[in-house]
């Protein structure tokens, strides 16, 4: 969970790059604000990429070897 509350704040400052190298007045400052917002999106990624990770290991952790492979039906009853 911490992996996704990271990527959110990296998402939101990579917005916020972005948005500077639409409003930047000079190529330099467009130029200096890309780079920033491809950090921040590399960053996003690292984050989601880790959390996904650790989503698949938790779930192979949490099978039960003597769980049935398909669920049982519903009762049913029939009148």
């Amino acid at each position: 969970m911490k992996q996704l509350t990271l990527a959110t704040y990296a998402l939101r400052r990579q917005k916020l790059a972005v948005e500077r190298v639409i409003g930047a007045s000079t190529s330099e400052e467009s130029a200096l604000a890309a780079r920033w917002a491809q950090a921040w999106h590399r960053l996003v990624q690292a984050q989601l990429d880790l959390a996904e990770a650790q989503t698949a290991a938790t779930a192979e952790t949490n099978a039960h070897p003597h769980r049935r492979r398909y669920p049982r039906p519903a009762n049913r009853v029939l009148h």
